[in-house]
């Protein structure tokens, strides 16, 4: 694959560059700057070795009160003897004069440097001192030590050594440092493309994917050898999850617009036909009741069905408010009970309830909403309950909470789809009537009131769902006012 130096590549890049660059530049400064000062201190070093030399030799002299010349004399023969021939030395007068020079002639120049005047001045301690010649630019580094007869300065001598040898060894570590940056540079350059394509490679299916999802194609799958096992490898498969939830919703709305049609076309149709019917003049007293029966029947579950989808409409918009007021829970239940019992009659279904605690009180919560709760799950195992079964609701209550269990020997539910029932637009069973909105709208209910819903069931053994509400309800419904 070509690579194209833009974007993330080129960023990457840029910033590996910078601070390669950086490192190695610094590390070169460290390195030059210590390898300076390593061979400057040797010279410093030989230089004093002399410098030491020479007071020996000259305290040693003075108990004998030996001349100038014997002094200067003797200490040059010194340093004929030494290992170090890089090293002049250079005998300079009381005037300032060199009356021998580093070749053992006399040039009678006068040596204007900071170190003789120094040591005429007498000045300790005796250091080193650089500087550059002034006609050939030679950087030279040298020291003088006075020579002492009867107390007095009478001359000097003076050491000194070219750093020309010095600063070109330094020089080629200089270069040798440019040249393994230079590599360093090259060899991370390398890595860092590397590095780059590992994460730009794996970004790139992941661009390529989403622009897949973005056309509506979920069925697209990532190629595996471009994704790495890290954070991008986990968003990969972020996205291919994503893709497949999305699918998954899609079908479930494509089975709830073809649920929803034949919940609305079924009601329609009777509601058609019978008002066809009806228009008839032979039509009978009898045909005319039961007509009408069925269009009220169709007519109210089509309401039904409309309700459902505005509170389905509202819950997504959080518009769902509570209208808080005092509920006696014993007769609602009751009331439930005997509103749903000619249903599960028709069923030949037995539907009872029952009281675990014998002493409930009165509540604060949504009487309304409640009882949409009770019909929805009452409904729910009527419809799913097969003849001679039987459906009981139990109600218990404690100081804080009131617990209400709908049981009943149905169908019961598939394991894996126990935690989905509860999901908008899901139903188990298409061919069952219904908008799969039930439950849904149920558990948000539920949790408005501060409580929670929970749903136990085997297949071909029936199902408990249990859910638990706030006993008082005012503080919640005040608190939210005050948001």
């Amino acid at each position: 694959m070509p690579i194209h130096f833009g974007g993330l590549r080129k960023k990457v890049l840029k910033n590996f560059i910078i601070i390669i660059i950086m490192v190695v530049l610094s590390f070169e400064l460290i390195i030059t700057f210590f390898a300076s000062r390593y061979y400057y201190n040797s010279v410093r070093q030989v230089l004093m070795t002399q410098v030491s030399n020479a007071n020996s030799i000259n305290t040693s002299l003075n108990v004998d009160n030996s001349s100038f010349i014997d002094k200067a004399t003797k200490t040059v023969d010194s340093r004929l003897h030494s290992s170090d021939s890089k090293i002049a030395i250079n005998i300079v007068d009381k005037n300032g004069r060199v009356i021998v020079d580093q070749y053992g002639f006399k040039t009678y120049k006068f040596a204007n440097y900071i170190d003789v005047k120094k040591a005429m001045q007498n000045i300790d301690p005796v250091a080193p001192y650089t500087y550059r010649e002034n006609i050939t630019g030679e950087k030279v580094m040298s020291v003088s030590v006075p020579i002492k007869v009867s107390g007095l300065v009478e001359g000097a001598i003076r050491y000194s050594i070219s750093l020309k040898y010095i600063d070109l060894e330094i020089i080629k570590i200089i270069v040798y440092l440019v040249f393994i940056g230079i590599l360093v540079l090259l060899f991370s350059i390398g890595l860092s493309l590397k590095f780059a394509e590992s994460i730009i490679e794996p970004l790139t299916e992941l661009k390529i994917f989403s622009n897949m999802l973005a056309k509506g194609n979920y069925n697209i799958k990532m190629n595996k050898e471009r994704i790495s096992d890290d954070e991008i490898g986990d968003l990969a498969r972020t996205f291919e999850n994503m893709a497949s939830e999305i699918q998954k919703s899609d079908k479930l709305k494509d089975e709830f617009i073809s649920s929803i049609s034949h919940e609305l076309r079924t009601p329609l149709t009777s509601i058609n036909g019978w008002s066809e019917t009806l228009k008839l003049d032979n039509i009978n007293k009898e045909e005319l009741s039961m007509g009408l029966n069925i269009i009220q029947d169709e007519t109210h579950r089509l309401i039904k069905l409309v309700e459902e989808l505005l509170d389905f409409s509202r819950l997504s918009s959080d518009r769902i408010k509570l209208q808080i007021e005092e509920v006696n829970i014993e007769n609602l239940v009751v009331s439930v009970i005997n509103q749903l019992r000619a249903m599960a009659v028709d069923k030949n279904l037995r539907l009872s309830f029952e009281f675990i605690n014998q002493n409930m009180k009165l509540i604060y919560a949504d009487k309304n909403r409640l009882r949409q709760v009770l019909i929805n799950l009452i409904q729910n195992s009527i419809k799913f309950t097969p003849s001679e079964g039987i459906i009981v609701v139990s109600v218990d209550q404690d100081f804080d909470m009131t617990k209400i269990v709908v049981r009943d020997t149905g169908e019961g539910i598939e394991e894996q789809n126990l935690n989905k029932v509860s999901q908008k637009f899901f139903q188990e069973n298409f061919h069952k009537a219904g908008s799969g909105l039930g439950l849904a709208i149920s558990e948000e209910i539920i949790k408005l009131h501060g409580g929670v819903m929970q749903i136990k069931s085997k297949k071909n053994e029936g199902t408990e769902i249990t859910f638990t509400i706030k006993n008082d309800n005012k503080k919640k419904s005040n608190d939210r006012a005050l948001r």
